[in-house]
């Protein structure tokens, strides 16, 4: 069983990407997320591995050549019943594969925001890799063991340059 747990985790992922602007800093926070604009996710060669763009109000990116589609539709409530969690449950599945396929790849990124484009933006990766630590393999218990891939990036959209967080 924790062989395919293991497989699982290396063939299925999920990605959350954060594009934090030191533009938005307040009194209360450092940074805050871009709204709105466009990302394109890189490897080292800057090879384009995945587009997306940023949904407001909640600074979502969704990912525009996901082959698996927008799997929003199905979180919306509709179509209802059975056939939306059929329906959600494949294109989750369908994701979470296409991800897993390029995520362990990012390494920049290029953001567009308005008159502002951005090449070259360095990305933050964590993994979250422990899922064997907790895992048990029963649906109603662990679940499904999935990589977990949060991308943190950082600007400065007044600049229109990338910036370090610090440490």
């Amino acid at each position: 069983m924790l062989g395919w747990g293991w497989w699982h985790a290396h063939t299925h992922a999920s990605v959350h990407v954060a594009i934090n602007d030191v533009a938005l800093k307040t009194s209360q926070q450092l940074w805050g997320e871009l709204r709105s604009g466009d990302v394109v996710l890189r490897d080292r060669t800057g090879r384009a591995l995945a587009h997306g763009r940023i949904r407001e109000p909640l600074s979502i990116v969704d990912f525009t050549d996901d082959a698996a589609g927008h799997c929003e539709r199905f979180e919306s409530g509709t179509p209802h019943g059975n056939a939306g969690r059929v329906g959600w449950a494949t294109c989750f599945e369908d994701r979470s594969r296409w991800q897993a396929g390029w995520a362990r790849e990012v390494a920049s990124a290029s953001v567009s925001s308005g008159a502002c484009r951005i090449d070259s933006v360095p990305v933050r990766t964590r993994r979250d890799d422990d899922w064997w630590l907790w895992w048990v393999p029963l649906p109603h218990v662990g679940g499904t063991p999935y990589a977990n891939y949060s991308f943190a990036l950082f600007i400065d959209s007044t600049k229109c340059a990338a910036v370090s967080p610090g440490p």
